[in-house]
């Protein structure tokens, strides 16, 4: 199996369930790429540099990071240094995995996104000398050389752009997508801090188990806060190419072979429904 997991930056994320869980499917044979966020590492660093944090409301609606100068620093310097944590977790479960930086190694390219357009008490205004940026490629063969290697590839959510020489800050979720798609995974697992995608949040029950990209206007409805950035890098993905995106609760025994195996929300490029009449079922 070929897989891309994308896992939280929140400050007090426990991830021993998740690396166990990778490191048993990996002594297996399988092969990963695992993706993190830097979000709350880098508020809780931005608070101690003395340094604001702003986000921000697009007019589409989805909630972005306001990325200056200082707060690109310390972004970076966060995100690496959960990369390194990670990568030494890892090591200790037997698994080597080399934190790929962009700026040293051939993986993530973006183009920068100087100004950045929000809305705030229904006034549109621009934020400018933003350094965050969208994902224009992934070096598909450099991962694909760590896995012969013998080693899991493991990327901060920073890409490398050409113009400014510098890592910019990328959404941790669209850069997954991007990274399954490069790989031609045969899943990629988000996982969060919530069952899946829920119609309600108060009620468990009210979990949405599967869907295709026919029901999508339906699953945007539903989407809220950062669910909504979320379901926005699985449609990506799967209109890419991709067959399956799980969206799945990272604080359960063994996160990652639940949603492997069926739990959490199931999206597919082709809708359940066909999918069945297409196998005969």
């Amino acid at each position: 199996m070929i897989g891309v997991v994308k896992i939280g930056g929140a400050v007090g994320n426990d991830t021993r369930p998740l690396l166990d869980d990778l490191a048993r499917r990996v002594g297996r044979g399988e092969r990963w790429v695992v993706v993190h966020g830097a979000s709350g590492v880098t508020d809780s660093l931005c608070e101690l540099a003395g340094v604001a944090c702003r986000y921000v409301t697009s007019p589409s609606g989805y909630r972005s990071r306001y990325v200056g100068p200082a707060q690109r620093a310390l972004f970076e310097a966060a995100a690496l240094s959960l990369s390194g944590r990670l990568s030494s977790e890892l090591a200790l479960r037997g698994i080597a995995a080399p934190v790929l930086r962009p700026d040293s190694v051939p993986t993530v390219r973006a183009e920068r996104k100087d100004l950045l357009r929000a809305v705030e008490g229904g006034r549109r205004f621009i934020l400018r000398d933003n350094y965050s940026g969208t994902v224009r490629s992934v070096a598909g063969e450099t991962l694909e050389a760590t896995w012969r290697s013998g080693a899991l590839p493991l990327l901060p959510p920073l890409a490398f752009d050409e113009e400014s020489g510098l890592n910019l800050n990328v959404d941790g979720d669209r850069l997954a997508a991007s990274v399954a798609l490069a790989v031609d995974a045969d899943c990629l697992v988000i996982l969060t801090n919530v069952a899946g995608l829920m119609e309600d949040l108060s009620r468990p029950e009210s979990l949405v188990t599967q869907a295709g990209l026919d029901e999508w206007e339906a699953l945007e409805r539903l989407a809220q806060g950062n669910m909504k950035r979320k379901l926005l890098a699985c449609r990506e993905a799967l209109e890419g190419g991709l067959a399956r995106v799980v969206l799945a609760d990272s604080r359960r025994e063994a996160p990652l072979s639940h949603a492997v195996e069926g739990g959490g929300t199931q999206l597919w490029r082709q809708s359940p429904a066909l999918r069945s009449m297409a196998v005969g079922l």
